[in-house]
């Protein structure tokens, strides 16, 4: 039998795939999701924190320093599409194993380093690198075991990213409070470890959507394979009711899995006409003046959130803050995180037209808070509070992006979009940290630090302001058309 595409009714997806789609195994994805979520996140947030000990161990500039952690951050975002690559080609087991061993072997590295070139490489690529390869496959896995419990499931998962936020610098004081900072490296390594082996529990069957066709003539196929093959055609020819069996193209996998290619056999560099390949460049979003101009947002906005996370501690402790009380500074931004996220995603929600709105509003606090810091912030209870707006104002920007860049190019382009998008942010923590340190520097006082990431807040407003002006009235219509037809194939899949 050779390998051809043959067509196979939705009603018998649960013969091969459906066993396990909201059901079984995937329960067992969700918990390993959500604690990839955990430990990526937690781990990821302790950049601020490490840089202290850096500048404590090293005595380098706070400029020079700064470029480690802020590359180790900035790579969580940044690889997030070469992510999606390995994803594409191999599946979100691989990405997200690959990660945790990067991760894990990058801190093991970076305890015995000698120099700050040194965990340039160790902790900043190659642990950061471990970040950004576990991170995305971990959400986007979830979405492949789950239908009906999609949305709720992958708000669980995300979750776990506040309780992270939470318990991380707790956890790491303790570490640095109880061992050598190389020794809290070794034992973070055997922690996030875990990372690879929550990942060995992505396994990929259920994800190969076959998006692509693939062609392979003269591959044996066992028995069973065909025997299941010939069932499913003759299920298909003996069921004339369209309103329960929709015809859909199969292939066998390298696993000897079949694969079914449903309706989203669809966007691989473009968007595509059903079966026909593609038709419509996802490269068009560079030239949408709009998303252009919100990228711009996008780099100044984490520019400043960069800044801020990157030199909070040390800002503090130059107030006399401990560090203990630090890490509690740091630890209520989780609870804070998760409150403002829920609030400002059922606000814009709500009411769609005011989501611009909500975006300035919550830079404009954030920008505020950062620039009243120096002047007010200088007892440890008084930077709680500035932790807790911090959190709830900057965390709440995260949640409205997505939706903001539908606004601007449409649902069909969201996922190429969303992915420039990331970078964007990412090289706002990438570049900004180094030089507010180099700010420090010059000016002697962490003070500048904050008033640097408020200026970029504000700059990042005001470039903001001019992007609804710029969205096309005829692509708010084709977005209101794109939401129409989502809606309707969202009813169409309920009745069946």
């Amino acid at each position: 039998m050779t390998m051809d595409t043959f067509k196979v009714p939705v009603d018998n997806v649960g013969v091969m795939a459906g066993k396990d789609v909201d059901d079984g195994w995937a329960w067992a994805v969700l918990v390993a999701s959500y604690m990839n979520q955990f430990l990526l996140s937690g781990v990821c947030y302790m950049g601020g924190m490490f840089q202290v000990v850096l500048l404590e161990h090293f005595q380098e500039g706070v400029g020079v320093t700064a470029w480690v952690t802020s590359v180790y951050a900035s790579l969580m975002l940044v690889a997030g599409p070469l992510a999606c690559v390995i994803t594409s080609y191999f599946d979100c087991r691989t990405s997200v194993m690959l990660g945790g061993l990067l991760l894990a072997g990058g801190l093991v590295a970076s305890s015995f380093a000698t120099s700050l070139s040194y965990l340039f490489v160790s902790f900043g690529l190659t642990a950061g690198l471990g970040l950004g390869l576990s991170y995305t496959p971990s959400v986007v896995i979830v979405s492949y075991y789950f239908d009906k419990k999609r949305t709720i499931v992958t708000s669980v998962a995300l979750s776990a990213s506040g309780i992270g936020f939470l318990l991380a610098p707790i956890v790491f004081r303790y570490l640095l409070d109880n061992f050598a900072w190389r020794e809290s490296l070794v034992i973070l390594a055997g922690i996030c470890i875990h990372i690879t082996v929550f990942g060995a529990l992505m396994f990929p069957i259920h994800e190969r959507k076959a998006c692509p066709v693939f062609s392979r003539c003269g591959q044996h196929i066992s028995k069973d394979t065909d025997d299941l093959a010939a069932k499913v055609v003759m299920d298909s020819n003996t069921n004339n009711d369209h309103n329960h069996s929709r015809i859909m193209p199969y292939e066998i996998d390298k696993y000897g899995s079949v694969i079914l290619k449903d309706d989203c056999d669809l966007m691989q560099n473009g968007t595509v006409d059903k079966m026909h390949g593609t038709t419509d460049s996802q490269l068009d979003i560079f030239k949408n003046v709009a998303f252009v101009v919100f990228c711009v947002n996008q780099i100044m906005a984490n520019a400043a959130c960069g800044v801020y996370s990157i030199h909070l501690g040390a800002f503090c402790e130059s107030y006399g803050t401990s560090a203990q009380n630090v890490a509690w500074i740091f630890s209520v931004n989780g609870p804070a995180n998760i409150v403002s996220r829920i609030l400002l995603g059922a606000f814009a929600h709500a009411s769609e037209k005011d989501v611009w709105i909500l975006y300035y509003g919550v830079l404009l606090s954030s920008g505020t808070i950062f620039c009243l810091m120096p002047l007010f912030a200088k007892t440890y209870p008084a930077q709680l509070v500035a932790g807790i707006l911090i959190g709830t104002y900057m965390g709440g920007s995260y949640s409205l992006p997505p939706v903001l860049i539908i606004e601007c190019v449409g649902l069909k382009k969201l996922a190429s979009a969303f992915g420039v998008s990331m970078i964007c942010a990412g090289s706002g923590w990438l570049v900004a940290p180094p030089a507010a340190g180099w700010l420090v520097d010059l000016t002697g006082s962490y003070d500048s630090s904050m008033y640097l990431a408020g200026v970029l807040m504000f700059l990042s407003v005001l470039v903001g302001l001019v992007v609804p002006q710029l969205i096309k009235p005829e692509n708010q219509s084709h977005i209101h058309g794109d939401h129409s037809v989502v809606t309707e194939e969202a009813e169409k899949s309920d009745v069946r």
